[in-house]
């Protein structure tokens, strides 16, 4: 069939019009791609705005190490309110250390005040830090350059210096790697910490960049968390506060406090700052394992009192007695177990410089006291003659010598025990005071190796008499035996000899400061004061209880007790003079026994002999048993 001029023109409009949709479909695509490229245009215009408009905040929420979210958004978009802060904190001054050499201590969960220092890779304690967190039984004498170190059976010497790298017993070194005490620039003595662990229970870490230790002394439950997040512990608690270290997750921390959003933390290697709560797992509970191993000295003078019962008299003397007089002075002394004659007088040293003091024992007094039942605790004081007790207890040669002329001077008389009376005043407390209780530390181990009874008499415990150490006293003598009089003394205001109250807390603070109540021998005054105030000078005698009584009756005086200080008391005027007179008796005795009997006490020592009326030791007797 042929096709028609009509057809073929049909099919030409036909075959343009197939060709025009290739044409509409490049301007499609031309018109998609100019779309697209403009998309991405402005999509890299909006990109570089965000940046430049958020770009820093952006930083820190990536530099600040926190993890994608909500918080990590709005510290890109508000930077300065929302970003944590990336700051290192300046951990020198955090730790405070003022040198290269010095180590800050963080003692159980606080950063302390004092310092330790790092000497040729070796930690050291300052002396004073030793004595205040680990043990007062170090004795040091800068003048011998040594440090010394007291058991119950021998002394440890160290000479201090930068080469001592030993320390002796007797003439036998033990070598160290390191030098055991040595002095800083500023004069302090440090000893290094390893050797401190010989004689006192605890543990330290040191690290380093910057120099710390963490330091125990004491152990308890602890509080631990681990560390779900890598995260920072910061200074304060807050998103702003400078950074102290990184810390990974996993991690356990010690939690100290807790709060709203915070925790106060401490690290295992000495970091205290605030962790986020978000950041930490469930608390719990861990007990620490104390340290162990080291010398215990209350075990090695596990010494128990000679006698349950001391019930002592003190016999002052000053020329030889044979035990005549004392046989005498005790005719009535119901109970009296133990007699202290005053038969050592010190001078300190001679013109050859030998230790020399005046004797006056007896070995027949020693006799006829062990016939009565008696034990002879010789007396050694220090106020008959006025000499340098500095010179003699502070000298290690003076010390010894000391000990080894009582000694033999104990094994020619064949006394019991020694009882040292040494009465320092407030002026020199501090100055003899330590070389005093060393001193004492080195007549024990002699004293106890030969089978003697140490008794030291001490004043009621003041404020300005701790340089005596009563702790260390009651640890290393058989007895301490408390003066309880003198509360009112020639020098002061009138007043009685002891109150009951003044004996009670004087006990009380002998076993506050660390004296066994079974060492404790509580002395009650046989005497009393007649005192006389004229126009404000007051002036006073000493006599005993029957001349004190006498006084009262032959002047006809009402008698009035007074209940502070549980006493009976009476009073004369006579012009411008006031007589008075606290007077010590039965009924003093009974009530000051007392309270000394409530406190656990069970020894007592009376001063003087000779003194006392005729009823006292069987009050004494009958109530302290």
């Amino acid at each position: 069939m042929k096709e028609t001029e009509e057809q073929r023109r049909q099919m030409q409009r036909s075959g343009r019009r197939r060709r025009r949709p290739q044409h509409a479909n490049r301007e499609v695509l031309r018109r998609f791609r100019n779309s697209v490229i403009a998309f991405f245009v402005i999509a890299l215009l909006i990109v570089i705005v965000i940046w430049v408009a958020f770009g820093k905040g952006i930083r820190q929420a990536k530099e600040s190490g926190e993890k994608f979210g909500v918080q990590w958004m709005l510290a890109a978009l508000y930077p300065e309110k929302y970003s944590y802060s990336t700051e290192m904190a300046n951990l020198q001054e955090y730790f405070k250390l003022d040198y290269p050499e010095d180590i800050a201590i963080i003692l159980q969960d606080d950063r302390i005040n004092a310092k330790g220092k790092l000497y040729d890779g070796t930690v050291y304690f300052s002396i004073d830090t030793v004595r205040d967190l680990f043990t007062d039984r170090f004795y040091v004498n800068s003048e011998e350059n040594i440090l010394l170190y007291t058991t119950a059976s021998e002394v440890i010497r160290v000479d201090i210096g930068d080469d001592s790298k030993a320390y002796y017993t007797g003439e036998t070194a033990t070598p160290t790697d390191y030098a055991i005490a040595r002095y800083g620039k500023d004069g302090t003595l440090y000893v290094a910490a390893d050797y401190v662990k010989k004689y006192a229970n605890f543990t330290y870490d040191f690290y380093a960049d910057p120099n710390r230790m963490q330091v125990y002394n004491s152990w308890g439950m602890d509080k631990m968390a681990e560390v779900t997040d890598d995260t920072h512990v910061r200074y304060q608690g807050g998103i702003k506060s400078d950074i102290l270290c990184e810390i990974a997750k996993g991690s356990e921390v010690e939690v100290l406090e807790g709060m709203e959003n915070w925790t106060k933390v401490k690290t295992a290697d000495g970091y205290i700052g605030y962790i986020e709560n978000a950041r930490l797992g469930e608390v719990v509970e861990v007990k620490a394992d104390p340290a162990t191993g080291a010398y215990d000295p209350k075990s090695d003078y596990a010494m128990v009192p000679p006698q349950e019962r001391v019930l002592l008299g003190w016999h002052q003397i000053f020329s030889p007695d044979d035990g005549t007089g004392m046989s005498e002075i005790t005719a009535g002394a119901t109970g009296m177990n133990v007699v202290s004659p005053t038969w050592f007088f010190l001078k300190g040293t001679n013109d050859a410089g030998e230790v020399d003091y005046t004797c006056i024992a007896s070995a027949k007094y020693v006799e006829r006291a062990h016939e009565k039942g008696y034990q002879v605790w010789a007396l050694v004081e220090n106020m008959e003659n006025d000499f340098d007790e500095y010179a003699l207890f502070s000298s290690s040669a003076n010390r010894a010598a000391l000990i080894d002329k009582l000694l033999a001077d104990a094994e020619t008389y064949g006394f019991d025990g020694i009882n040292m009376d040494i009465e320092l005043t407030d002026s020199k407390l501090n100055k003899v005071g330590p070389h005093y209780v060393q001193f004492l530390r080195e007549l024990s181990i002699q004293t106890h190796a030969k089978g003697l009874i140490l008794s030291v008499d001490v004043n009621v415990p003041t404020e300005s008499n701790r340089e005596i150490n009563l702790k260390e006293q009651g640890l290393v003598n058989d007895y301490v035996i408390m003066m309880g009089y003198d509360e009112h003394y020639i020098g002061s205001d009138a007043g009685s000899i002891a109150s009951v109250t003044f004996v009670e807390k004087g006990l009380e603070d002998m076993k506050k400061q660390g004296v066994p109540v079974d060492k404790i021998v509580c002395a009650v005054p046989f005497y009393t004061r007649i005192w006389r105030t004229d126009r404000g000078n007051v002036t006073s005698d000493a006599v005993g209880m029957d001349t004190a009584m006498e006084w009262v009756n032959n002047r006809s005086l009402p008698i009035e007790w007074d209940e502070d200080a549980c006493c009976n008391y009476a009073e004369k005027s006579d012009g411008d003079v006031l007589y008075q007179v606290w007077i010590e008796d039965e009924d003093s005795t009974e009530a000051r026994l007392g309270i000394i009997s409530a406190q656990g006490v069970r020894s007592i020592a009376g001063w003087k002999l000779g003194l006392e009326n005729a009823n006292t030791w069987n009050i004494i007797d009958s109530m302290i048993e």
